[in-house]
């Protein structure tokens, strides 16, 4: 199974730039074993299994520190596919120039 997990968190309180706490999830994320991909507007990685795109959330929630954060997360899942990351964004580039 491959589950795609697109993730945006951040306070909505303090600074306006939010790269200090988005590197801090980047960097609990990469300490837990996930191979998040950083993007402009969320996080995405995947997974085997929902329980462990659950968890990736877990730990980015561990990380703030702030009084009030917001939480984007977005799923695909697909029972019958694994690896689904690799190469999606290039397929879609190679759908633009044909």
């Amino acid at each position: 199974m491959a589950v795609l997990l697109e993730l945006s968190i951040f306070s909505i309180e303090g600074e306006v730039s939010k790269r200090s706490e988005v590197a801090s999830v980047i960097l609990a994320l990469q300490k837990e074993g996930f191979s998040p991909i950083l993007g402009e507007m969320g996080t995405v990685l995947e997974t085997q299994e929902m329980s462990d795109a659950l968890r990736a959330i877990e730990v980015a929630n561990s990380v703030m520190q702030a009084k009030r954060y917001y939480v984007i997360a977005k799923f695909d899942c697909y029972p019958q596919r694994e690896k689904m990351i690799e190469g999606r964004v290039e397929r879609v580039l190679k759908e633009l120039r044909s």
